[in-house]
């Protein structure tokens, strides 16, 4: 298949999460498999080394990391962008506010995340749906795929057709974790490529919703360059959690009821929250803990994060001063 359009695929990674992100990089090269000109596009990867946050638990690791990483753009051909000040704290929410910033030079802008599954059909689906749109004079839209089941009924509008009428189940209790974590349509179960991919080889005919109001998560959301061309980004006050939130919200803004975003309910992406291989190689942090509980313990986390949330509230329409955190681990 030839692409018409120009695309950029960027993701932000944590030295910690090297175990875990090959599964990432290896969505993507199966997406490309079957493309002509896959100068089309670009995947950008951002290695965050910084010990800002986080320490690694010995300096040879951290080259061993690097060694790795070497290797990984030698398999996958990626381009790769490094961060290792560590005397200046940088989030996925900045790489993300500066990939949006790349809308110029391309037709669309994906956010991918080290812990996502993109679908093999994503870049045939886009070049149909962009086509599609166009002639219909709708050029500035998101794009989301099908997702496993969430904690309310307000994700219902994104969750794939096989998993939406299932029981979410939290972490809570040790049968309700039991649960989660062993139930394929739960976002906190770990799913495999081949799974996401038996579940996509199922669907005949595309099931494309659009919706009116802004509805997403960050993991492999599809936007085109029009709408970030408009403005819309994650503003700097939001630095933690809570970007695509921001995002939302700034797109909320800019569109107002012309807002368009298209769900393909049907082609499932994967976002791997609770991945075993999330977090390694961190300096001090129990390895036993659940990856779910692992990061939500240390005091540093939820002092920064309610700081980068409470600004979240505070976006637009307000006069309240935005707060900043500095570290103290």
């Amino acid at each position: 298949m030839k692409l018409n359009n120009k695309y950029i695929i960027g993701c932000h990674v944590m030295f910690y999460e090297i175990e875990m992100v090959e599964e990432y990089l290896k969505s993507v090269h199966l997406a490309l498999q079957d493309i002509d000109n896959k100068e089309n596009v670009k995947v950008e990867m951002m290695w965050n080394m910084s010990q800002y946050f986080e320490e690694c638990e010995s300096g040879e690791k951290l080259f061993e990391i690097r060694q790795r990483i070497n290797n990984l753009e030698n398999d996958y051909g990626f381009t790769s962008l490094f961060y290792e000040r560590n005397d200046k704290p940088y989030t996925m929410a900045d790489y993300r506010r500066e990939l949006n910033n790349q809308c110029d030079d391309f037709d669309y802008v994906i956010w991918g995340e080290s812990d996502c599954l993109m679908p093999r059909q994503m870049f045939g689906v886009l070049e149909q749906l962009k086509h599609y749109a166009n002639e219909d004079g709708i050029n500035r839209f998101i794009t989301t795929f099908g997702i496993r089941k969430m904690w309310d009924d307000s994700w219902k509008v994104l969750e794939h057709p096989k998993f939406t009428d299932k029981p979410y189940y939290d972490m809570d209790t040790e049968e309700d974790k039991r649960k989660a974590e062993s139930s394929p349509w739960s976002i906190r179960y770990t799913m495999s490529q081949e799974e996401m991919d038996e579940v996509n080889s199922e669907t005949k005919e595309l099931d494309v919703q659009m919706i009116k109001y802004p509805k997403f998560d960050g993991s492999g959301l599809v936007i085109s360059s029009d709408l970030l061309r408009s403005g819309a980004n994650i503003p700097p006050a939001v630095y933690m959690n809570g970007d695509d939130s921001a995002f939302l919200e700034s797109c909320r803004l800019h569109m107002g009821e012309n807002y368009r975003q298209f769900v393909i309910k049907n082609i499932l992406k994967v976002h791997n929250r609770n991945h075993p291989k999330k977090r390694n190689y961190v300096k001090g942090e129990d390895q036993s803990k659940n990856t779910h509980f692992k990061r939500s313990t240390r005091n540093w986390y939820k002092e920064f994060n309610e700081v980068s949330k409470g600004n979240l509230n505070k976006l637009f329409y307000s006069q309240e001063p935005f707060n900043k955190k500095e570290i103290k681990k």
